[in-house]
């Protein structure tokens, strides 16, 4: 690959995704897949739900229903009951510097086939995408309009604009695709070259500066926990510009923390905004009928009447936010919009902001699950189980969170979407379930108070306990083609075999749990071993992975099986990380308030798993209560406790 600027991001990609053992062209198409797909799809996006293998002619498949991608029957017959709307985003990747006619050719010909209806025609790595493409077509009645179709051509040279053959070529394609009768409400067909898709993996990093004029601001009174706070009114014109991405598309990405996606022109709510800006009378009086829109950001330079953004998201505001960019050549300098902007690296103000700003609007129960206070208790204990007994997970509470941090491997940060697929393996059981979109998870689990993910009596290290004996299980079991399937099933058989009381009801206390840690590392390979041969035993399809009955009868099966092939368990001494050797280096740490006494000026702190004893430094830490925050220092044996200050 020649181009030096994009050798460099690929290089970071694959470190920071652990891919070194990939080939450079399977590195490449996963690059690629991720610049087109991760920005918009956030939560759902995953190299193989959207990877074809060894397909020849198209090297990404991503079925997008409002904003998520779809790889299994069961999310999409959910996500189809009431009215939708659907994204068909195809791509092809080459390393090559030079445009290859044959390659492009092969990539909308297979595409084309695949709109067909011979099933037989396509190639079978795309036989599943083409199931769900029919039951979408099957349903159409409650398509809110014909489907959307994409294609995404990638290559690392320079393409160049005026090549009329390449030009022609495409545009053939085109008026062949739009001629086909009620085959979708539009298609478009992008060529990428280097430059172009270097600019995507950038806004895929969150890594957007824009400048945005805002002459009409006041600032507001300082408020803990945000560096600057304004409010005010800003040309729609300009507001549109910065939520577009290079290519002119609208960033869904600004829109993530935003609880709710895009409702659709045809909302009432949305139609009336459309309205107000089709009306020329009207265009003036905008930003008083409008509730206008608020934007959390990383950093804000003011420079005059310009203000510099850095890092942000437009947490509420995403409906008017999608009718102004649709209607965007109907925007006058007379109409401006409502902002509130509010500078801050301060995740638990970022939650409470989107939580607030949120609650007048009608919105689903999982949709705020990410932001309740108990993620910041499993934060915090997947720091304190870093800090102290040496793992590298991170748990990235927001989206974007780590993302600047340029040292953590992104195989070691998980979040919540990922965590509850762990979780749902191993502590109860499920591993059938995890191929279900974790929004499926949230809603069907959360329904009952008893089921509740992330639940407020659930011991945090729970999830975590999960999260390491799936992350080590899938690491094993991805060098073995044949177990890469079963990965989360083999997760839940090595749990039964080595830490059976790793479930809920159990009563769990931060001593047990460290040594219930040192016994799953000291055992975890000898249990993948046991339980890997076995499951090679039953020489079960792969596709019965989904299968509850199977799961039910595996976990059967595999307790006999131990009977006579029982794991050579070791065990040791007490290690140094137990509850009463427990030593910190020195240094900066946050925990959480368990008890203050008052007459020996003594803070009881709860970090993760650990309990610390330290001294106030003053009178306001002693007025603080029980679960406030706190900072505390250790130098050379001696804790001292103080309140705890976000720091921007």
């Amino acid at each position: 690959m020649d181009n030096i600027i994009l050798s460099g991001m690929l290089r970071e990609f694959v470190i920071k995704n652990n891919l070194e053992n990939d080939n450079q062209d399977l590195q490449f198409e996963k690059f690629v897949n991720y610049c087109l797909l991760k920005s918009d799809h956030y939560d759902s996006f995953e190299f193989d739900k959207v990877s074809t293998g060894e397909c020849i002619g198209v090297d990404g498949v991503a079925i997008s229903i409002g904003g998520v991608i779809i790889d299994e029957m069961t999310d999409l017959e959910n996500f189809t009951r009431a009215q939708f709307e659907v994204n068909f985003i195809f791509s092809q990747s080459k390393t090559s510097t030079k445009f290859d006619f044959g390659d492009f050719l092969k990539f909308t010909s297979t595409v084309k086939t695949f709109f067909g209806k011979d099933k037989q025609a396509v190639p079978t790595q795309l036989h599943k995408a083409f199931d769900l493409k029919t039951y979408i077509y099957n349903k159409s009645a409650k398509l809110k309009h014909l489907p959307s179709i994409e294609l995404d051509f990638v290559y690392t040279g320079h393409f160049d604009n005026s090549n009329n053959d390449i030009i022609s070529q495409k545009d053939t394609f085109l008026q062949d695709m739009r001629s086909m009768p009620y085959l979708s409400s539009s298609v478009t067909c992008n060529i990428y070259d280097g430059d172009a898709i270097a600019k995507l993996y950038r806004e895929t990093q969150n890594d957007i500066f824009v400048e945005i004029p805002f002459e009409r601001h006041v600032s507001l009174p300082k408020i803990k926990g945000a560096k600057s706070a304004y409010l005010g009114v800003v040309k729609c014109s300009d507001y549109v510009k910065i939520i577009q991405k290079s290519n002119g598309d609208i960033n869904k990405g600004l829109f993530f923390e935003n609880v709710r996606d895009f409702l659709g022109n045809q909302n009432l709510v949305n139609d009336d905004i459309a309205q107000t800006i089709k009306k020329t009378e009207e265009r003036d009086r905008f930003a008083i009928l409008n509730n206008g829109l608020t934007i959390v950001a990383k950093g804000i330079i003011p420079s005059g009447d310009n203000f510099q953004l850095s890092q942000f998201q437009v947490v509420n505001g995403c409906q008017t936010s999608h009718v102004l960019y649709h209607n965007r050549t109907l925007l006058t300098d007379d109409m401006y919009v409502t902002i509130k902007l509010v500078e801050t690296t301060d995740i638990d103000l970022s939650g409470q902001v989107i939580s607030t700003t949120n609650s007048q609007s009608q919105v689903t129960k999982e949709a705020f699950a990410t932001i309740r206070p108990y993620h910041r208790l499993v934060e915090d204990f997947f720091n304190a189980m870093r800090n102290n007994v040496g793992y590298e997970y991170y748990y990235e509470r927001r989206p974007h969170q780590y993302d600047h941090e340029q040292d953590i491997k992104q195989q070691f940060i998980t979040s919540a979407p990922t965590l509850i697929k762990s979780f749902v393996s191993t502590v109860l059981e499920e591993p059938h379930k995890v191929h279900y979109y974790y929004g499926t998870l949230l809603s069907e689990y959360n329904q009952n108070k008893s089921s509740e993910l992330f639940s407020e009596d659930d011991y945090p290290g729970l999830y975590f306990a999960a999260h390491h004996i799936t992350f080590r299980t899938k690491g094993y079991a991805y060098k073995d083609r044949q177990l890469r399937e079963w990965s989360f099933h083999l997760a839940l058989l090595i749990k039964r075999a080595i830490a059976p009381e790793l479930c809920r009801g159990m009563a769990i206390i931060d001593k047990r749990f460290l040594q219930l840690m040192i016994r799953i590392d000291e055992n975890i390979e000898s249990a993948f071993n046991v339980a890997a041969n076995f499951l090679k035993s039953k020489n079960i399809n792969a596709k019965e992975n989904r299968n509850p009955e199977v799961t039910k009868k595996l976990i059967a099966d595999f307790m006999r099986y131990l009977s006579t092939n029982p794991i050579d368990k070791k065990i040791k001494g007490k290690s140094q990380s137990s509850d009463n050797n427990f030593t910190l280096k020195n240094g900066e740490y946050i925990g959480i308030i368990d008890n203050i006494i008052h007459n020996k000026r003594k803070i009881r702190i709860q970090h993760g798993p650990f309990k610390i004893e330290g001294e106030a430094v003053n009178d306001e830490v002693l007025q603080l209560m029980a679960g406030d925050k706190v900072l505390f220092k250790i130098r050379q044996d001696k804790i001292t406790v103080e309140p705890y200050i976000h720091t921007i």
